[in-house]
């Protein structure tokens, strides 16, 4: 059984030879989703990022590029945990890492004998019994390796998926659930201390200091995920956080509001202008907590996957809008879909429908299809087997008065009875660079100037582990069968 500091070999090769066993060093992957090398480097000058600034210092440093169709993270993690680009692994969307059937980097390296731990990795599945794995809040189709981390995961993925709907709330249970989960599993006082803090700033703030409870999640995962690293001493494992990006793309006007033709307001920028700047300096002060973590027998690897830039393509009509049903159920009952559907929101304003059956998911299609305005349909989707994606396709604010027609039945409804307004988002968008650093073994870190194709990545990790050890069966992780 491998983790760190072993590197197994049979009993039988053990007499064979009297060269000593190779231990490579732990690897810790650091995914932190879109951050922007620029941004990176401009902060880094000015002192702001230590962390980052010492890390470089002693890496090879990378910045990738990925000719994916899709620019999306959902399909450029998958890229660089394959190795494949996505006309081969076929991800599209979020929620659909069960459908690749592809080894990852932590399964190749468990046939060489590591185990691993992938916590929160976009996308991701496991095939080999030497990886315990925690997927990320979008994924309904995998379960944890471990049943206990349900009560984790539901809470988390409720407070990520459900942020836009200001309906709802956790129920009682499920904040029992997972406080006693954080209890038992590594919740730190500092934790509890900024998380107390950040709901009476809130009360007594004179501006909106929401967005920050983001930064809190990455805690409440690191404090888990700290834990666990710590309890199975893996060689390998990964740590993904998901709330730069976030900010990013709400906050990027407010961060260079010069780029932009429509300019936040004074209060606006009071609220948000340093949100993208301080999920960066958050993003430090968890590269620092890595570092010591692994300590110096360890090494980091911190990677993107991609970037973003500034979001220019909808100034001419005051920027981008989204709306996001209420209820997606009463959504479902306006629009006569057929009964026995479930919903998994994933990003913002958009949904999986999953059915029973191919019929069930076509069924739901049409519709989608009759939920009309003034003769047009005002959905969007893209169906796969037996599960629907969707979402609203309004990008722009809707009359007040705006009336929903069923086209089938003639029923008439308030659009605003069925849909709230997000609010502007995506006011930065994908940009095909990415970030990615190897901690040396030793000496002056190497900026590389020729960019590295994205899906080289997996190799270049596989390679940081010797090509030795106990050939390891593979077997599916638990994954949760479609309903």
């Amino acid at each position: 059984e491998i983790g760190t500091g072993e590197f197994g070999m049979s009993s039988n090769a053990a007499r064979l030879t009297s060269a000593p066993p190779i231990t490579p060093r732990p690897v810790l992957v650091l995914e932190l989703n879109e951050l922007c090398p620029p941004i990176i480097e401009k902060m880094m000058a000015a002192g702001e990022l230590p962390n980052f600034k010492a890390l470089h210092d002693k890496s090879d440093v990378h910045v990738t590029w990925t000719d994916d169709e899709d620019l999306e993270p959902w399909v450029q993690w998958v890229t660089l945990h394959t190795g494949a680009k996505q006309d081969v692994h076929g991800a599209k969307e979020l929620d659909e890492g069960y459908r690749v059937d592809l080894p990852r980097v932590w399964d190749r390296l468990g046939d060489r004998g590591y185990r691993s731990l992938v916590f929160g990795s976009m996308n991701s599945r496991a095939f080999s019994d030497k990886v315990f794995l925690v997927p990320d809040p979008w994924s309904v189709r995998i379960a944890a390796s471990d049943p206990a981390y349900k009560a984790f995961h539901d809470f988390i993925a409720f407070n990520v998926t459900e942020h836009t709907n200001a309906r709802a709330k956790p129920s009682r249970k499920m904040v029992l659930g997972f406080a006693r989960f954080m209890v038992s599993r590594g919740l730190s006082i500092s934790t509890v201390m900024t998380a107390v803090r950040q709901l009476a700033e809130e009360k007594t703030a004179a501006r909106d200091l929401k967005w920050r409870r983001s930064l809190i999640l990455d805690l409440l995962m690191w404090d888990v995920f700290e834990a666990e690293y710590r309890r199975r001493k893996p060689g390998f494992a990964t740590f993904f956080a998901n709330s730069t990006a976030f900010l990013q793309h709400r906050y990027w006007r407010h961060m260079q509001p010069d780029a932009y033709q429509v300019k936040p307001g004074e209060a606006e920028m009071a609220a948000y202008g340093d949100a993208v700047t301080s999920s960066y300096r958050h993003m430090d002060k968890l590269v620092g907590r890595a570092m010591k973590l692994v300590g110096p027998q360890g090494r980091i690897v911190f990677v993107t996957a991609l970037s973003q830039e500034a979001n220019l393509r909808y100034e001419h009509i005051g920027g981008k809008f989204v709306y996001r049903p209420h209820s997606f159920a009463a959504l479902n009952t306006f629009a006569g879909g057929p009964a026995g559907a479930t919903f998994e929101p994933v990003m913002t304003h958009q949904a999986w429908a999953s059915f029973a059956t191919k019929e069930g998911a076509v069924a739901f299609e049409a519709a989608l299809n009759a939920i009309q305005s003034n003769g047009a349909t005002v959905m969007e989707w893209r169906r796969t087997e037996t599960r629907v994606f969707f979402w609203c396709r309004f990008i722009s604010k809707a009359d007040d008065d705006l009336q929903l027609t069923n086209a089938m039945t003639g029923a008439r409804t308030p659009f605003s009875d069925l849909f709230a307004l997000v609010g502007q988002v995506n006011n930065s968008q994908h940009n095909r660079n990415g970030a990615f650093w190897i901690e040396r073994e030793g000496g002056k870190g190497v900026v590389h100037a020729d960019k590295l194709p994205l899906e080289r990545a997996a190799g270049m990790l596989l390679d940081l582990f010797p090509e030795r050890g106990e050939k390891t069966a593979r077997k599916p992780a638990r994954e949760l069968a479609a309903e």
